[in-house]
């Protein structure tokens, strides 16, 4: 047995030293790592790993196995940086060690050259979310080594907006600025902020805004609520305040008050939702932003037009498992009744191994459900162009050999108009399609569909990865504004300066104590 023990160790190619406190040494197959607890953070933001604590995280997970022995680095604020050191030994001359990261971090350097000695490697938290976790893998040949990651984002900077509107109040219809008035928001994110009175069914106010990027979004207040327009449905936010036990998590817009928002836009491009001051909720731009009249012009052809195109970005699950939204994409149905929907790994190739990921796609088995599953992507094209759809899939065969899945362009502003191809094999094969849109066309909508059954039927999950969308792309006009039926305006401003939160966040304190 110990024998055994240390031949495997023998087998070790890299070694690892974390930069704020070293001590970490990894020579072995199984690429197990072994670190010193440092007792004191470093400069960089990297906070010290309890090696003890990390256990008990570990143990608390049931599908973790995998993780237990990586070295791990947290980092704390965003934009802060952590380190290690990487020493290749052995390789082949001719492999490199490739270095890439999870979404929410970026790395540095790519690539380190086989067999090379202390290479300082910068890990850059880019996420504003309150925590965010990943790892960095290095991969020379089929040999791989890890890095835990653990990114906490730090708060939004305080800020009061209000003093300088853009627009001083009343109830214009129609107000606009673009990059000729001033407007050029920059990568250091932005914040916008209105206070508006919506107390009955017949106002409505419809707030706007878009980068030269084309991250933006429109949103709408009204006398029962607020939310977030994407081109192929809205998003309606719930009230926290009122969302427990019990409770609707609506908003009372009709109590012949103004109310305060504020949008602020990070510069990962999340948008932090406020209402008189009380956040309400977080989302991704990417999700939300594709507007028909965002775009003016036909820009330059691009390689792949679609955001998330290899299910690496973020996700959110219900229960753990089944994925309610996905980062760039659109859920139809987000009921387990009628499709499971989720992010998994999946080994493809060499460089796609076990830490790829992509998109799953499952009937419910013992009902038809509500309708087909679809995952979709709206992109914004040019008319009367050619784009080619590509994507590896495979599944959605039904076990006595029935086709149910499909690869699909649909156009948005003529749903009659489109294209698809069958999926025909449980098998990866690439699937590709073109189209040439109508004169009309402004967005097309990417679509996986899974067609329902009957009660039983055993259908395969359909799976995709690599998803291509090529041809012409739209060119962005950065604005701001609204439009309004009939609320009563107190002010519209924004900030170029950054993503801001609100000066204070309204409480209600108790106190236990009578002095």
């Amino acid at each position: 047995m110990r024998k055994r023990f240390l031949k495997t160790h023998v087998l070790a190619f890299l070694a690892f030293t974390l930069a704020s406190g070293g001590g970490i040494t990894a020579r072995a197959a199984s690429l197990e790592m072994v670190m010193q607890q440092t007792k004191e953070p470093a400069k960089d933001g990297t906070a010290p790993v309890n090696k003890k604590e990390e256990r008990k995280e570990e143990r608390k997970g049931a599908d973790n196995t995998e993780e237990r022995g990586r070295t791990s680095l947290v980092i704390n604020g965003t934009d802060k940086t952590g380190t290690f050191i990487v020493n290749g030994q052995d390789l082949q001359t001719d492999l490199p060690i490739k270095v890439s990261v999870s979404g929410g971090f970026s790395v540095s350097p790519a690539t380190i050259p086989a067999n090379a000695k202390n290479v300082l490697v910068t890990v850059t938290l880019n996420s504003s979310k309150k925590q965010t976790l990943g790892k960095v893998v290095l991969r020379s040949g089929d040999f791989r080594s890890y890095v835990n990651l653990k990114g906490f984002g730090t708060p939004l900077t305080p800020k009061d907006i209000s003093k300088s509107p853009v627009y001083a109040g009343g109830d214009a219809e129609k107000f606009n600025k673009a990059a000729n008035d001033g407007f050029k928001p920059t990568s250091k994110g932005y914040t916008v902020e209105f206070k508006v009175n919506t107390d009955d069914a017949r106002k409505e106010f419809f707030p706007y805004v878009v980068n030269d990027k084309g991250v933006g979004f429109k949103a709408f207040v009204n006398s029962s609520g607020t939310g977030l327009y994407s081109a192929a449905n809205d998003k309606a936010f719930v009230n926290p305040a009122t969302s427990g036990e019990g409770g609707l998590g609506k908003f009372y817009n009709d109590d012949k008050r103004s109310h305060t928002y504020r949008y602020a836009v990070t510069p990962d491009n999340r948008i932090f939702v406020y209402r008189d001051g009380l956040p309400i909720d977080t989302v991704r731009a990417v999700d939300y932003g594709p507007q028909p009249d965002f775009t003016t012009e036909t820009g330059d052809p691009v390689e792949n037009l679609l955001k998330n195109p290899g299910f690496e970005g973020d996700y959110d699950t219900r229960d753990g498992k089944m994925v309610k939204a996905i980062e760039g994409w659109d859920i139809a149905i987000g009921d387990i009744y009628n499709s499971d929907q989720s992010i998994r790994k999946q080994e493809i190739t060499n460089q796609q191994d076990a830490d790829n990921h992509i998109l799953s796609m499952e009937r419910y088995k013992w009902s038809d459900g509500w309708g087909a599953a679809e995952i979709s992507q709206v992109v914004n094209v040019a008319p009367n162009e050619t784009y080619t759809l590509s994507a590896l899939v495979r599944g959605g065969v039904k076990k006595e050999g029935t086709l149910l899945g499909k690869l699909k362009i649909e156009e948005l502003q003529d749903g009659a108009l489109g294209k698809s191809v069958e999926i025909s094999s449980d098998k990866w094969e690439t699937y590709s399609l073109d189209y040439t849109t109508s004169a009309e066309c402004k967005q097309i909508r990417i679509v996986f569909y899974l067609e329902r059954d009957k009660w039983g039927a055993n259908i395969t999950p359909l799976e995709a990865d690599n998803v291509k969308l090529t041809g012409k792309s739209r060119i962005f006009a950065p604005k701001i504004g609204f439009t309004n039926k009939s609320s009563n305006i107190k002010y519209f401003t924004y900030d170029l300066t950054g993503a801001y939160a609100p000066l204070e966040e309204p409480k209600i304190a108790i106190s236990t104590g009578i002095k």
